[in-house]
């Protein structure tokens, strides 16, 4: 057993990780101001976590070690090994009392506090996490893994002066509608208009995202005898110009197919009527998910679903078509961009909720979702020639997954700007009925940050 011990330990010294440590004295020793850094991409990580599996808590701490493995490679030990009090030269360890220095930690806690704190000793470097109580814990553990495990990828790190006490406060802002899916937001005039499938509209005039939403308010006119017999979905609203675009979903009596169209109105409250002559997407697909898209030359698209049900493979897309400028029509045929299993997390052949933007550095992004090994989460793609066509790529690290909070998944996810210039995503959270609770609009506070979008917290 010692000598396996030693030979593990000699593995991890000699990686090339930039650990900070160096082999003094055949002790390990880490150098003043250098940070301790899990493992430049491509490399193995040394850390290990170690936690109590017998605690509510171990899937979610379990989250954090399967995603340094999906970032660093298969190198964790096998799950039953981070039973304490197994020790080793890097570790993690998460509310874990039964270790003295988690122990302590924890002891200084009062209600709703959690804390970070690395711990270096000759012979181990220690991040400890501890918390009270359920929003201190995803603050600790979810932060902790947001920020430092798949924040930067390409060099996640952890100052080795890290030392974090901070009351709880949850990152996400709960709409209190009770169930309303695929919420869009428009904030106009301080008023905010939240649409969601249903072709439903609820308003909020209070200046706050968890005031009081007043609704249902019906928005969309469509004639007697209209072929839209079901599935009503994901209505968009977006003022360009002096209208206001509904891009929306429904279900055709005529082509037994669900397919996007667009609709417009005068103000925010409609009534929203269609001006495309019925479904805008192909006739033969089956389409949901449209949104807008205005290119550098001023150009409308239409980006929108081909769902995975109408493909051969059963792996849904996303494609793009140039509007005409009034919105009525195709003028090009649509282009496929990307394909759901395009991605390395992707868990199924979903591609739902797309929604664009542009950095201050003028790269293109899509916020887009699809399910991962944990549930619904949101997903970043980036356009790596800045245009719609792409080519796309796929950020590793999410805007959203159930392993960030431990709580709920979610996603169909879109930005807005709320009344003091703050970015928001909003979304429903979670997919399906959850602890009594039904897909919720919620909102994330999110800022760009090195050509990306991150939680703002």
């Amino acid at each position: 057993m010692k000598k396996l011990l030693l030979f593990i330990i000699s593995i991890l010294i000699l990686l090339p990780i930039g650990v900070g440590c160096q082999k003094e004295g055949g002790k390990l020793k880490v150098k003043d101001g250098d940070n301790i850094v899990f493992a430049k991409k491509g490399y193995k990580s040394p850390f290990t976590i170690l936690y109590d599996m017998g605690s509510k808590d171990a899937d979610l701490i379990s989250s954090i070690a399967k995603e340094i493995t999906r970032v660093y490679g298969d190198t964790l030990p096998e799950e039953d090994s981070y039973l304490l009090p197994k020790q080793t030269p890097y570790e993690i360890i998460v509310n874990a009392l039964e270790r003295t220095e988690c122990e302590s930690l924890y002891n200084t806690l009062a209600d709703g506090e959690y804390a970070i704190k690395t711990i270096i000793t000759d012979t181990k470097t220690s991040i400890v996490i501890a918390y009270k109580g359920d929003t201190a814990r995803m603050m600790a553990v979810g932060g902790f893994l947001y920020k430092y495990v798949l924040g930067d990828t390409k060099q996640a790190a952890v100052p080795a002066d890290l030392n974090i006490f901070e009351k709880a406060r949850s990152p996400i802002i709960e709409s209190g509608v009770p169930a309303l899916r695929d919420p869009c937001i428009l904030q106009e005039s301080g008023i905010y208009y939240m649409y969601g499938t249903g072709w439903t509209c609820y308003t909020n005039s209070t200046g706050k995202l968890d005031g009081t939403w007043e609704g249902p308010f019906s928005v969309v006119a469509l004639p007697e005898g209209h072929e839209a017999d079901t599935n009503y979905w994901a209505p968009e609203v977006h003022k360009y110009g002096e209208y206001y675009y509904m891009f929306t979903t429904y279900h055709s009596s005529v082509t037994n197919h669900r397919g996007c169209t667009i609709l417009r109105a005068d103000n925010p409250l409609g009534p929203f009527e269609e001006i495309t002559n019925g479904q805008i997407t192909p006739k033969d697909w089956d389409c949901i998910d449209g949104t807008l898209y205005i290119d550098e030359n001023n150009q409308p698209w239409m980006v929108f679903v081909h769902e995975w049900i109408s493909m051969p493979d059963k792996i849904g897309s996303f494609c793009a078509a140039k509007l005409s400028d009034d919105f009525t029509k195709f003028i090009s045929e649509p282009i496929e961009l990307f394909k759901a299993r395009d991605t390395s997390w992707a868990n199924a052949g979903v591609t739902d909720g797309c929604w664009m933007y542009r950095t201050a550095e003028g790269e293109l992004l899509m916020v887009w979702s699809n399910f991962d090994k944990y549930g619904y989460s949101v997903a970043i793609a980036r356009s790596e020639s800045g245009n719609i066509l792409g080519t796309w790529k796929h950020d590793e690290r999410q805007l959203y997954s159930w392993c960030y909070t431990g709580e709920y998944d979610g996603g169909h996810g879109m930005i807005f700007t709320d009344t003091d210039g703050q970015m928001y995503l909003s979304m429903h959270s979670p997919n399906t009925k959850t602890n009594n609770r039904g897909e919720m609009p919620v909102f994330l506070k999110i800022r760009e940050e090195n050509n990306t979008l991150v939680w703002d917290y």
